[in-house]
Formats: C-alpha cells, sequence, structure tokens
C-alpha cells in the first residue's frame, strides 16, 4: 500500500510539473485510480463507523431491555404479563423464551423455535457474559441468546403460592442450584439498526459508482483543459514562428540572391579556379532556400483546395519520382480515395519518402502499402534504417526537432500538420524487424461526399 502511495504521489507530482517521460494519459489513469479508491475507502471507513455505531447502540438496547425485563419480572407472576404491561417492551420484543437442559421450549411468549437449535451457535461468537447477538437479515430482528447456567443459593417460596403456581416455575428455572444448559431466547426489533443497515448497503456501491464517474469526469475536463493549453501554447509557437519566418524570409531572400549571382559571375571569370568552393557555397543556399520554403509550407493554411484524390496514384508517382520505382505493394488497393489539397498531400509522402531515403537503410527496402478499414485509407511506409531513438519518438512532430545532421527537422511537423487539418491521423513507430514505420489513416472520400 504505501509503495503504491510513494508511486501515485510521484505520478501526481509528474503530472503537475508536466514531465514528458510520463505519458500524460497514463499519469493521470494512475492518479484517477488512487483518488477513486482512496475517496471509496474514506467512504468506507466512514459507512463502516456508522455501521459499528448501530451495532453499539443495538447491544446496549439489548442489555437495557434484559435489564428492564427482570426488573419488571418482580411485579408479575408472569414473564408474559410483565412484557405487556410495559410499551416499551411490548414494542420491541417480538417473542421471549426459555429452554430447558434438554433444548425442549419450557416457557415462551410470542413467535419462537419449539425447540431450540444450538447449531445456529456454532459460527457465532460469544461475549465473556455468555450472550450471543444474531441478526436476522429476513425478518429484519436481532435474536437476543444467553446461556445461563445458574448457581446462586435458592430462594425461599413465598407460603401463599403452593409449588406448581407459574411464579414458582419462573424462580424455580432461574434460580434451581443444579447446574445444566439453559438458554433465553429473545427476539428483539431493531428498526433504526436495520434501517442503518440498509441505508449503508444501498449507499456505499452508490457513493463508490458516483466518485468514480466524478472522477473519470475531473480526468476527461483536466486532459481537455491541457489539450486546449497544448492547443494555445501551440498556437503561440505559430505566431512566433510567422513573426520570425517572415522576417528571416524577408532579410534572407535578397541576400541569396546576390549570393547566387556573385557565384554564377565567379563561374565565367574563374571557370578552372575555385569550381569546388563554388559548388559547396551553391549547395548551402539551396538548403537555406529550402529551409525557408518549409517554414513558409508549414505556416500555410492547413486545408487548402480540397479535391478528390487517387491514394494509389498519387503515392506511386511521387515514389517513381524520389525512389525510381513503384515502391506499393503488388496487392494493396488502389482505388482508395481521398479529399485532399494536392499540394498539401504530396508534401506529406514527399517528406515521409525523404526521410525513408534518408534513413540509412537500403532505397530498395521502402515499401508502401494502402488497405481500408472502417471507412479509412491506412497508407503505411516502411523502411530498413537505423530507426529512431525510443526518447526521440515523442518529439519527432514537433517543428524543428531532427536527430539528422543535414535534416531541417519540419517535415513531420508539416506533414502531422496537414493530415490532421483533413481529420486524419499519423504515427512513427520502430519496426521489431529493424527500420521505422509511418501510418497515416485519411477518411476514405465517397461519392457520398460530394
Amino acid at each position: 500500500m504505501i509503495p503504491a502511495l510513494h508511486q501515485c504521489l510521484r505520478m501526481s507530482r509528474a503530472l503537475l510539473k508536466g514531465d514528458s517521460s510520463i505519458p500524460l494519459r497514463t499519469a493521470s489513469g494512475i492518479v484517477a485510480v488512487f483518488c477513486w479508491f482512496f475517496c471509496s475507502a474514506l467512504t468506507g471507513f466512514v459507512m463502516g463507523g456508522m455501521r459499528d455505531r448501530a451495532r453499539l447502540i443495538r447491544d446496549n438496547d439489548n442489555e437495557q431491555i434484559l435489564s428492564t425485563l427482570f426488573a419488571s419480572f418482580r411485579d408479575y407472576a408472569d414473564l408474559g404479563a410483565a412484557i405487556e404491561s410495559n410499551p416499551v417492551l411490548k414494542e420491541q420484543i417480538a417473542g421471549f423464551a426459555l429452554y430447558g437442559p434438554d433444548l425442549s421450549l419450557v416457557y415462551h411468549w410470542g413467535t419462537v423455535p419449539l425447540v431450540f437449535d444450538e447449531s445456529i451457535l456454532d459460527n457465532q461468537q460469544r461475549s465473556r457474559f455468555g450472550r450471543y447477538t444474531i441478526p436476522d437479515t429476513k425478518g429484519h430482528r436481532v435474536t437476543f441468546i444467553l446461556y445461563a447456567p445458574m448457581h446462586p443459593p435458592p430462594q425461599p417460596r413465598r407460603e401463599a403460592e403452593p409449588p406448581g403456581t407459574r411464579r414458582y416455575m419462573m424462580q424455580d428455572l432461574f434460580m434451581h442450584p443444579r447446574s445444566g444448559r439453559r438458554y433465553i431466547y429473545i427476539d428483539i426489533i431493531h428498526p433504526a439498526y436495520w434501517r442503518v443497515q440498509t441505508f449503508t448497503t444501498v449507499l456505499f456501491p452508490l457513493c463508490c459508482f458516483g466518485i468514480l464517474g466524478l472522477v473519470v469526469y475531473i480526468r476527461h475536463l483536466y486532459l481537455r483543459n491541457r489539450e486546449y493549453r497544448n492547443r494555445i501554447e501551440a498556437q503561440k509557437n505559430l505566431v512566433m514562428l510567422g513573426t520570425a519566418a517572415s522576417t528571416l524570409a524577408h532579410e534572407i531572400k535578397n541576400p541569396l540572391l546576390s549570393i547566387r549571382l556573385q557565384t554564377g559571375i565567379l563561374r565565367k571569370l574563374f571557370p578552372d579556379k575555385g569550381q569546388e568552393e563554388v559548388i559547396i557555397i551553391d549547395e548551402e543556399v539551396e538548403r537555406l532556400s529550402a529551409l525557408i520554403y518549409r517554414v513558409n509550407d508549414y505556416l500555410r493554411e492547413a486545408q487548402g483546395h480540397r479535391l478528390p484524390l487517387n491514394s494509389y496514384a498519387m503515392l506511386a508517382e511521387i515514389s517513381q519520382r524520389l525512389c525510381s520505382r513503384n515502391i506499393l505493394q503488388a496487392k494493396t488497393l488502389k482505388t482508395g480515395m481521398i479529399h485532399m489539397d494536392p499540394h498539401r498531400a504530396r508534401s506529406v509522402f514527399e517528406n515521409i519518402l525523404r526521410n525513408a531515403l534518408e534513413s540509412g537503410g537500403p532505397p530498395e527496402a521502402i515499401s508502401a502499402s494502402i488497405t481500408r478499414n472502417n471507412g479509412a485509407l491506412v497508407i503505411r511506409i516502411s523502411d530498413r534504417g537505423r530507426g529512431i531513438r525510443e526518447e526521440d519518438l515523442k518529439r519527432v512532430f514537433d517543428p524543428f526537432f531532427t536527430s539528422k545532421s543535414t535534416g531541417t527537422g519540419i517535415g513531420l511537423s508539416i506533414s502531422k500538420r496537414f493530415v490532421e487539418a483533413v481529420q486524419g491521423a499519423i504515427t512513427v513507430e520502430n519496426q521489431v524487424t529493424g527500420g521505422t514505420l509511418v501510418t497515416v489513416m485519411l477518411p476514405e472520400y465517397t461519392t457520398a461526399h460530394g
């Protein structure tokens, strides 16, 4: 229990601090389960306290009823008359009986068993005073039994009462010096005790379910608020990125154009000297130009102008251009249509294929497939490269995050933004056999959408 509590507290601290090493849904789920368990245990503790209090009141009432009963017997020759003469006893006692050594009925009032069954005491706990308290859930009563082998000195009989009278029989039963098994059986009505039992029995599961619903709802609100907060943060980053990109595009385009003009002049003036250096300058200029283009591409409106597109034809054409072959498997789906802006769709698949080509694996090992699943097209592109480190998998879609020395770190961010703009999803995972698997799920376009 204590280690689990420490673990939950650690999860809670990590969740509040936004620790990315622990998945948000996992941490919030563990905290929610702990909160539900703690609140349910607290509710059970309160309900148990209510039950214990009702039980103590019940046992105290039993002793009071017993004392009142025998105190009333002093003024009556019959226990039944003593019970009926006292409104409190008559209201609370449903049956009273005395059983002798042979367990047969010696005296009774109300409804009681004719023969006492000692087996009902087998699993019952006896108090040090020889009392048994047996709740009767069906009759909503409590059977109070006294085991009473008594050895007091015999009491003198009143001369006015000859042997055989009822009073003589009662005194003989309780005060006879001979030992033997004797049971006093009292069937007592305890409405307050049973109300507490019924109330707690019904209320405890309802409270547990209510707490569970409340915890689930609070967790849902927390996750949704975190999602909104992340979106707001992402929008702020986009605004900052847009401002920086506009400034960079304006400030860098003109110098890059001047550098290109100067390298062209150098080629003409010195055709036999410094060509390798000029080539390096041109490559770096192209890389900077590509970075500016990708940043602008990321900042563009995500949906664009959506059109019906054949996913097979588009991916076949892009792979033929980048990989010099059609990477789609022979038995893949060829008729799947998507509804997406053509330029943005091409950008998505080009970014994925370029990453596959730069993964370090053989180009001929790159393959793709298209399947249909519950109204969506599932496009999988795999390679046999180095794969991605586990700690980097959570950041592959972050803008400008890259593990490659020459990468811009924005290709997958662009792809994710364009795919999610059309209610799709994209995931990246390492394969057991090596390499990376990128899965793109896009809603399938049908004539009903048109």
